[in-house]
């Protein structure tokens, strides 16, 4: 027998036991916080007794107040009466430009956007039903990144026009959606849409940009991801009469919209100030003959090529790792599981030509290759593709940690429903 053998195994055994130990203790530790713990989504389905029998369909209204655009989601649900549950039937969707950011010394100018899109909803909603419909107005990064003074006046402007409507509100129904939640909505829009809601390890990983943050969601099952994760990014909710731990986090500011912004001053010469909302680059993640104006938040931001025509992918995809540093946490488990990638990530892997219909799925080392194509034309359709798809590489392969071969499933609509968090918000209107 080797010397020290009987030391080894028990050195073993000991590793074993404090794993177990820990794994137990996490496991307790969800336990108990499950009994007490009250998820947005514990009565989903459930159609309330309140409700008349003879009300066969039931309609919410969710507006997603976002940076770059105001959308309308009209939901109809069927009353199942065998069942008491509620089924989703279809949505009617419209979106209004520019975002209610836009808007921040205009307040009023805010609320008529928003009422604009409301006519239509009273056209889709019968009149017996307006009162006992729910109207609930979210907005996200782009008000979250304006001073509070700002954006209550926004809030408050279309908070006095929701009141003077015929529709169900109260005093909950227009606020700023917390970046977690909306990382979590979009993931149970997902998840419900794909029907993988069941069990957490057959659920998928809800990657959604938008133009002001990005959120990372998903029901980790690896006990690597309950010891790695930072503090506060796994929280207990309770869906489908079942308590999950779900990983959530959003970032604000790296977003599509407001990492351009960052990266625009990184990669340029030096940025100047023309007036007061108006900026001028020259950056190495355009192209060198280009000259682009891009208004975003009430500024106007001149971009152009550098002199020393110094461009190309491997410039700005440098850039947005500098960007990005170490901001965002890398998951391992997300390599072993499915990931769906939304909102801007699916405009944009369009835009390169990777997908070309509501869904598809490509792979994280296309994205790249792809984007290595779009930097080399030498006359860009699109300004601002090689500063968005060096962005979204870095984002997936720096920050997020995924290797090259990893796959992504990008989608706008499943079955013709959007894959944004309004349904997963629709679904909190109807607890």
């Amino acid at each position: 027998m080797r010397p020290g053998s009987h030391k080894t195994k028990k050195d073993m055994d000991g590793t074993h036991k404090i794993k177990w130990t820990l794994y137990i203790s996490l496991a307790s530790m969800f336990i108990f916080v499950s009994v007490t713990e009250v998820g947005p989504f514990s009565s989903m389905k459930r159609l309330y007794s309140s409700y008349e029998p003879d009300f066969r369909h039931k309609y919410v209204i969710v507006f997603d107040g976002g940076s770059t655009g105001t959308r309308i989601h009209v939901f109809t649900f069927v009353n199942n009466s065998s069942s008491g549950r509620l089924a989703l039937e279809n949505e009617y969707f419209e979106e209004v430009k520019p975002g209610l950011s836009n808007y921040a010394h205009k307040p009023q100018s805010a609320a008529n956007s928003v009422l604009h899109l409301l006519d239509k909803a009273k056209d889709l909603v019968p009149p017996s039903q307006w009162d006992e419909t729910p109207v609930a107005l979210k907005a996200t990064a782009g008000l979250r990144l304006l001073p509070s003074t700002l954006s209550d006046s926004i809030l408050n402007a279309i908070s006095e026009a929701f009141r003077g409507s015929p529709f169900l509100t109260d005093e909950e129904s227009v606020g700023v959606l917390d970046g977690e939640d909306e990382g979590l909505y979009a993931w149970y829009t997902l998840n419900f849409l794909l029907g993988r809601l069941n069990e957490a390890s057959h659920s998928v990983v809800s990657l959604d940009l938008g133009g002001g943050s990005t959120q990372i969601t998903f029901t980790p099952v690896e006990l690597d991801s309950f010891i790695r994760t930072p503090k506060d990014y796994i929280v207990l909710k309770k869906i489908q009469n079942k308590t999950m731990p779900v990983y959530t986090h959003s970032y604000l500011g790296l977003g599509l919209m407001a990492a351009r912004v960052s990266i625009l001053h990184l990669s340029s010469e030096n940025s100047v100030s023309l007036k007061n909302d108006e900026t001028k680059f020259r950056s190495s993640c355009i192209h060198p003959h280009t000259k682009h104006t891009w208004r975003h938040d009430m500024k106007d931001y001149i971009v152009k090529g550098r002199k020393d025509e110094k461009y190309g992918f491997q410039e700005c995809y440098n850039k947005a790792v500098e960007f990005l540093g170490d901001m965002v946490d890398k998951p391992e488990e997300l390599r072993r599981r499915d990931v769906y990638a939304l909102s801007y990530y699916y405009d944009r892997s369009r835009d390169l030509g990777l997908i070309d219909s509501e869904s598809g799925h490509t792979s994280v080392g296309d994205i790249m290759k792809a984007c290595k194509d779009a930097c080399s034309l030498k006359k860009p359709k699109e300004p601002l593709l090689c500063l968005d798809c060096s962005y979204i590489s870095a984002l997936l392969h720096h920050g997020l940690g995924l290797p090259e071969r990893k796959e992504i499933l990008l989608a706008k609509r499943i079955d013709g429903i959007e894959t944004s968090w309004g349904l997963g918000a629709a679904f909190n209107l109807l607890r």
